[in-house]
């Protein structure tokens, strides 16, 4: 057995269907598919929930509790802690086993402690001059795949991958506008290509392809400035605000009964004494500057991800089974890519859909 495990960022389970992802749709109807979409974990961000992915942990657990985070230190990005728990990768090469880890967004490597892979790109974390990136500086889906066939090619036997166009797109044309939904389909091409490539030993392939996070749209283009609204009533700390969710830190955080009273504030969760997570009303954001951004995410409304299995391996029938008849919690798939692997879980399987023994 050989396992995919693809990440389609940012990609809203509502947007598989035939007029946007006709061959997602295609391989979700033949091998097995959560409708609704699994359950990430919060705040629904990329950097997070990949580390979810790969660890088996919450971020309480992992130690990426979001894009960027608050130390003694400032504000320092998550990819340059990575996460404190083990990985598949790890996992994967205690037990001799080869793995490969290909990233869009060139910042997953060190998110997701990838360096234990035996196939890493970008390598170093970065891209060259000679890799075509995106609006936002992440490698177009095509980049990104030439090197997927590459990792299938040398004989991993757990490929992980993720693919960001459509994270980009939602971002900066809306997650539900004609444009972003044009883009979605280039990505669907762009799954058929590594489909395709699979083809010929489709019988050993269990492919697993999910997204991180949904994504909803900007409706009040000015954000909220949380952290000028609470210095406003003498309180110190951090806060880091990344679209629909902040992290706050420090006095800020320790009574944040201020938060929930101010306007556009739709949420507040605790994670310790001196940390919470806040989150806006639907259509506002977070930010210290205004921005042209038309998609955000991070609140609890973008936690549903994409859940599709398909491949010709025999473990995918009763996989597609699971996902079709309870939502996956994406913290249930580490457990449930080792159970298939036949090594063993990162860490103590967190509670989700079944049991990955099942599978």
């Amino acid at each position: 057995m050989r396992v995919l495990f693809l990440v389609l960022d940012g990609l809203s389970p509502r947007h598989v269907r035939d007029d946007v992802m006709p061959g997602l749709s295609s391989l979700a109807r033949d091998g097995g598919w959560s409708r609704d979409g699994g359950i990430g974990v919060m705040p629904s961000l990329t950097y997070p929930n990949h580390a979810t992915f790969v660890t088996g942990v919450v971020p309480i657990r992992h130690g990426i509790l979001g894009n960027q985070l608050a130390t003694a230190q400032g504000v320092v990005p998550s990819w340059e802690q990575g996460p404190s728990a083990p990985t598949l990768f790890d996992a994967m090469r205690s037990a001799g086993r080869p793995s490969a880890a290909v990233f869009g967004d060139h910042h997953l490597v060190g998110v997701t402690g990838a360096s234990s892979a035996d196939f890493v790109w970008p390598i170093g974390g970065q891209f060259g001059a000679d890799v075509d990136v995106d609006l936002l500086r992440y490698a177009k889906d095509r980049e990104t795949v030439q090197r997927i066939l590459e990792a299938v090619d040398v004989g991993a036997e757990l490929v992980f991958a993720q693919l960001n166009e459509p994270d980009t797109a939602a971002h900066v044309f809306g997650p539900d506008s004609s444009d972003a939904c044009e883009r979605y389909g280039r990505t669907d091409t762009q799954v058929g290509v590594v489909i395709e490539a699979l083809r010929s030993e489709w019988d050993q392939w269990v492919v697993i392809v999910v997204s991180d996070h949904s994504q909803e749209a900007v409706i009040e283009p000015v954000p909220i400035d949380l952290g000028a609204a609470g210095r406003s009533l003498g309180l110190e700390g951090l806060v880091v605000d990344d679209g629909a969710v902040a992290l706050i830190v420090g006095e800020m955080a320790r009574d944040d009964r201020w938060m929930r009273e101010l306007p556009g504030v739709d949420g507040v969760q605790r994670l310790d004494d001196d940390t919470v997570l806040a989150w806006v009303t639907e259509g506002r954001w977070f930010s210290t500057v205004e921005l042209p951004v038309r998609g955000v995410h991070g609140s609890p409304r973008t936690l549903p991800q994409v859940a599709v299995v398909t491949g010709g391996h025999p473990a995918v029938k009763g996989l597609g089974e699971l996902i079709a008849g309870d939502r996956p919690q994406a913290t249930w798939w580490a457990g449930a890519v080792a159970q298939l692997l036949a090594i063993s879980a990162p860490a103590d399987l967190e509670p989700g859909v079944g049991s990955a023994r099942s599978t």
